[in-house]
């Protein structure tokens, strides 16, 4: 079974390698070196997407923006079914179901970027909301959904809302 593992492992890298990063290349508005997306990975918006040098989103990876920006710094990692989504629908316009309300109807506060610094790890089925920035080297535990800003640096997020849980510096 391991051989098998291996040689399946090598033709998803080479996907990646030869094919889905430089399509990531062409249609990102920014794309660094070593790039990966995990394997049934959703993107849309994706040239309002710029990603740093060694940045890797697990298998299942959702990434979802209209207008606002996804910004992923150097060295970020994500498990499984990370979920970034920078946009909100309207709630106040009653006469129109809120699904058919277009993209005109919506208010520069229902769309906010997302920015993730460097040197961050996510775990398992993160959500980050829109508007919210993680701070430089922090962590966010899996199943964590993120409402506001992660910090400061060397924090650690967890829980539904998120909230500081502690600090990878020793006390």
């Amino acid at each position: 079974m391991g051989a098998m593992y291996k040689m399946l492992d090598g033709i998803s890298r080479a996907y990646n390698e030869l094919f889905l990063v430089p399509a990531l290349r062409r249609t990102f508005e920014k794309c660094g070196g070593n790039v990966t997306l995990g394997r049934r990975s959703e993107i849309a918006g994706a040239e309002n997407i710029s990603m740093g040098h060694d940045v890797y989103l697990g298998p299942g990876a959702t990434l979802l923006t209209t207008r606002a920006k996804i910004i992923v710094g150097d060295y970020v990692m994500s498990g499984p079914n990370l979920t970034i989504i920078t946009g909100d629908h309207r709630t106040d316009i009653l006469d129109k179901p809120m699904m058919m309300l277009a993209d005109e109807d919506k208010l520069p506060e229902n769309d906010q970027d997302v920015v993730i610094g460097n040197d961050v790890w996510m775990g398992s089925s993160v959500t980050l909301l829109k508007g919210v920035h993680v701070a430089d080297h922090c962590v966010i535990a899996a199943g964590a959904v993120v409402t506001k800003d992660v910090g400061p640096e060397y924090s650690i997020w967890g829980g539904v809302p998120a909230r500081r849980l502690g600090s990878r510096l020793k006390d």
